[in-house]
């Protein structure tokens, strides 16, 4: 009976580890309020497909999508996002690690650099100007970004709002970017970019909002 009753309880402990999101993946009632779903569950990488000529370097590792060098990007697919808040936590784990977080992107992955053809990008960069935007100009706060950068291998917070013409990106509760001069009402989906070195993300929940 004894014996019974330990493969009972090895039998709900495994349950329980394979059924419950992965710690810190659950929406706080905040965001669950105001409308914000996960993207990631922690056990697995559904909702998501790389886009890439190679082998795909993402991999899940200790509940958070990993990668290792290679050249691709990862592609968020259950819903294009053009209006959005987008919330996660990223963490370079090898000195000079880049990858980014693409948004307003097309689902492709054009020419040998296995990039989308059309899209934004939010920089995970290690180099001093984490935080910055690519594809079109923005204004960064460069002072602000020294004092809230967080070292190598520890996990940091991203905040990116999306609205319109405006983007704005918030490194570790401190807004660190700005810009007015993205092309409004653009549809586009979100994901992960890949441009060697080591990095994680986990945590990401996204909301829409309205133009």
């Amino acid at each position: 009976m004894l014996k019974a009753n330990r493969s009972v309880g090895a039998s709900v402990i495994l349950f329980l580890l394979t059924a419950l999101p992965a710690a810190g993946q659950e929406l706080s009632k905040e965001e669950k309020d105001t409308g914000f779903v996960a993207m990631f569950t922690g056990k697995d990488l559904s909702g998501w497909e790389y886009l890439g000529k190679s082998t795909s370097p993402f991999s899940l590792q200790d509940g958070a999508i990993h990668y290792k060098g290679g050249n691709g990007w990862l592609c968020y697919t259950v819903k294009e996002y053009p209006d959005f808040e987008l919330r996660c936590d990223f963490k370079l784990i090898k000195k000079g690690g880049d990858g980014g977080i693409f948004f307003r992107a097309s689902k492709d992955s054009a020419g040998g650099a296995n990039w989308p053809s059309q899209r934004y990008e939010l920089q995970v960069k290690d180099y001093p100007e984490q935080g910055r935007l690519w594809n079109l100009p923005y204004e960064l706060d460069k002072e602000t970004v020294a004092k809230v950068r967080k070292p190598l291998g520890e996990w940091e917070t991203y905040r990116l709002i999306v609205q319109g013409n405006k983007v704005e990106a918030h490194l570790n509760g401190a807004r660190v970017v700005t810009s007015d001069k993205a092309k409004p009402g653009k549809e586009g989906y979100i994901g992960l970019q890949a441009e060697g070195g080591e990095q994680a993300f986990r945590n990401l929940r996204v909301r829409p909002l309205k133009p």
